[in-house]
């Protein structure tokens, strides 16, 4: 047997809960008859397994019958399972109770029970309109016009035809809007991926384009989740071009719609967890500390309640949280804060291991590098970096790559590891001519590493550098440009080396500065 078997079945019993597993024995006893004791045993020995190796399942059951078609007995497992989750999870999902709703309408309907079914369609689209489900409200719709022909229009009125007819145009009206905005919004975050944060007039004309398509839209009269989509939507269009303000704007007004129709948190549990962590960077960014702690408290108690979490939900979380938090504490200055949450982080890392996902990894290990840099730690900067750049499953395109690449060209240039820099000043080089458009500020960064490797005088560097250092301020302004400035505080850092100081001491004096 090949130990490359489709481990379909395996993956799905790994991704339950303990309650979903001990409601699929119940499930499996009740619905399974004759057969339960074969499956919840072959259950049992998968979700044992560590990873899965079908050779171990046959030398575990052999001379079981089941193994003789065991294909079938594979997907008869799994589509049990599924059955299982169906009915777990039917009282939590507003979608499957109105759909079981209109199904046993359609049942009644097929009897010939005309008033029952009329009963149940009623409170099926009283919750459909609760939770804003457009399809299943059209859908429902489409029922009650089939119980007025059934009756020969016999209890109907032009009144009731014309209003039936209304609502149907809005409810089409509104899944038309819902279209729009998912097809802009997916087109602009499929751009975003691709690119990251905008460095060129020719990107946000791009960008003005796909938003060209939602310009129009009037949303007064909306639902409220065609509404949070608009905002999710201008959101990310303004973050995408470091307009944070605005972006901050929208963000707010997301928040302010969950907190008043809390339905679309309870149908997208996950939805108000992101809407926070976007808050907590674009607030830490803009330097209001003191909202993005609120936030940011505000995420942690969500992450630390029960909300039905899984392994994979319990790695964002993490992830999440700390990647925020690490930020925060830098762009307070507050770095020994950042270093005590290290070991935490290093605890999260054993517990879940490969479980996170590279990217999300990176950046946890970018923000702790910038932490050890930021307090003298060099070598353990170096080595946090090297984890970024030697992992093959973080691409190059990736922004985390390119600010990984100019930090390990700072924590060089910090070691005094003259011999090795012009070789990885001239990798750095030849990288971002490849992988990236070249802008301003890199190529104004390039050239002061440059001088730091071939000027022997420290004078001369000096005055080359304050040179550089007037270039790059207004830098700090162009909002396409100020996008490397949220990686690192480079200029404090270049200034430090003017003025033969400490990057620390630099970094805290301005912060202190901003603040007065």
């Amino acid at each position: 047997m090949s130990n490359k078997a489709s481990s379909h079945l395996f993956d799905l019993i790994k991704s339950l809960s303990k309650s979903e597993k001990r409601y699929f024995k119940l499930f499996a006893g009740r619905h399974t008859i004759g057969e339960e004791n074969g499956y919840i045993r072959l259950f049992d020995f998968i979700d044992r397994m560590d990873d899965y190796q079908e050779d171990l399942v046959f030398m575990h059951f052999r001379g079981q019958a089941f193994l003789n078609k065991f294909s079938i007995t594979k997907s008869r497992l799994y589509d049990n399972i599924l059955r299982s989750l169906d009915a777990f999870h039917a009282a939590s999902s507003p979608d499957a109770q109105i759909y079981r709703s209109i199904h046993n309408a359609e049942i009644l309907f097929n009897k010939g029970l005309y008033s029952q079914c009329e009963k149940i369609l009623r409170s099926a689209e009283k919750q459909a309109q609760k939770h804003e489900c457009l399809n299943l409200l059209l859908e429902i719709k489409q029922k009650q016009k089939l119980l007025i022909e059934s009756k020969l229009y016999a209890n109907s009125t032009p009144k009731k035809i014309e209003e039936l007819y209304a609502d149907e145009r809005q409810l089409i009206k509104d899944i038309d809007v819902n279209a729009r905005l998912w097809k802009t919004k997916s087109l602009l975050f499929q751009e975003i991926n691709l690119k990251g944060k905008l460095r060129s007039s020719d990107e946000i004309e791009k960008l003005n384009v796909i938003l060209s398509g939602i310009q129009d839209l009037d949303l007064e009269n909306g639902s409220a989740k065609n509404k949070h989509l608009f905002h999710h939507t201008k959101s990310a269009y303004y973050f995408a071009q470091n307009d944070l303000e605005k972006c901050y704007e929208h963000l707010q007004a997301n928040i302010e719609l969950v907190d008043s129709t809390k339905f679309i948190v309870s149908d997208q549990p996950n939805l108000l967890y992101s809407l926070l962590s976007n808050i907590v960077y674009v607030a830490t960014r803009l330097k209001d500390f003191e909202k993005a702690q609120d936030y940011l408290s505000r995420l942690k108690a969500m992450a630390g309640g029960k909300n039905g979490k899984t392994n994979n939900l319990e790695i964002k979380y993490f992830s999440t949280i700390y990647s925020l938090e690490l930020s925060l504490y830098s762009e307070k200055g507050d770095y020994n804060k950042g270093l005590e949450l290290i070991p935490i982080i290093e605890e999260g890392y054993r517990l879940y291991d490969d479980k996170i996902p590279s990217l999300r990894k990176a950046y946890l290990d970018y923000q702790i590098a910038i932490l050890f840099l930021s307090t003298g730690n060099y070598n353990d900067a170096l080595g946090r970096l090297n984890l970024i750049l030697n992992n093959a499953d973080v691409s190059p395109k990736q922004e985390i790559y390119a600010f990984s690449q100019m930090l390990n060209l700072i924590v060089h240039v910090e070691l005094e590891n003259n011999r090795f820099l012009p070789y990885a000043y001239s990798s750095a080089k030849r990288f971002f001519k490849k992988y990236n458009s070249n802008t301003k500020f890199e190529s104004l960064f390039l050239k002061v590493i440059n001088e730091m490797i071939k000027v022997q005088n420290r004078f001369d560097l000096e005055d080359k550098l304050q040179k550089y250092l007037a270039q790059m301020e207004p830098l700090l302004e162009d909002k396409l440009e100020s996008t490397a400035f949220e990686y690192f505080d480079f200029y404090s850092w270049i200034k430090s080396k003017i003025e033969r100081k400490e990057y620390q001491e630099i970094r805290k004096n301005k912060l202190l500065n901003e603040a007065v």
